[in-house]
């Protein structure tokens, strides 16, 4: 941060360490993989909440993810959550139970945080309606009829 910076922070009343903040947090974000090396398609692209989809070619695969708002991370970045993954399925006592393929390529997507807690406060809605529905009534009897 700039000494420039530092004292508009400053002058808009606004501490210099909640300005500091607020500039460096990083926002959040969710990764997608392309992998290589399967019986079903080539290429198999892994998407958020468990997503698979395998793919004959690799241009389908890249075009499909990246016209979910995907894009490659940097180098450095990529390179350093290729080493992570594989260093968390060569942990795995006894192998991968599935395979994993050879990773080629991490692909990243900023997370919108509006949708994401509408969404979550959507899901506990509807587990809240789902839970009261199942709950008896006094005096009702408990178990299968």
């Amino acid at each position: 941060m700039t000494d420039l910076s530092n004292m508009e922070a400053a002058s808009r009343g606004v501490p210099m360490a909640a300005a500091t903040l607020e500039q460096n947090s990083p926002k959040p974000f969710t990764i997608a993989t392309i992998s290589a090396g399967f019986e079903k398609g080539d290429f198999l692209v892994r998407e958020e909440q468990g997503a698979r989809i395998y793919f004959d070619f690799f241009e389908e695969a890249f075009n499909y993810i990246a016209n979910k708002g995907y894009s490659r991370m940097g180098p450095e970045q990529e390179k350093g959550w290729i080493e992570l993954m594989n260093t968390i399925h060569d942990s795995v006592k006894g192998g991968m139970k599935y395979n994993t393929g050879t990773l080629l390529m991490v692909l990243t997507r900023a997370v919108d945080m509006d949708l994401a807690l509408a969404m979550v406060t959507s899901a506990s809605s509807v587990n809240k309606k789902k839970d009261r529905a199942q709950t008896p009534m006094k005096g009702e009897p408990v178990g299968r009829g």
